[in-house]
């Protein structure tokens, strides 16, 4: 699996133990020993995806918004094994 993946789901874990919270990706990224930039990155990508919410300013953050999924939605996400083959878009 691939790092995004990975990174993925540490942020998704931290976000759904803030409840209705805002997390900073960054703050998160540290507390885990992980690149701030590439999390902050991460953390885009989901909220463009509608996974995540942002609110910028003091106590902003991120706040996950698509909290029931399964698993393999977010391994899809990651991997994205729809794109391998055009057929397989129009499955999506």
């Amino acid at each position: 699996m691939a790092k995004k993946f990975d990174y993925g789901i540490v942020l998704i874990e931290r976000l759904k133990l803030a409840e209705d919270g805002y997390l900073n990706a960054k703050s998160v990224a540290k507390k885990h020993g992980l690149p701030e930039a590439y999390m902050e990155k991460v953390a885009q990508e989901l909220r463009r995806a509608g996974w995540l919410e942002a609110r910028r300013g003091i106590g902003g953050g991120y706040k996950l918004i698509k909290k029931d999924f399964e698993i393999f939605e977010l391994i899809n996400f990651f991997e994205r094994p729809y794109n391998i083959c055009p057929i397989t878009r129009l499955q999506k």
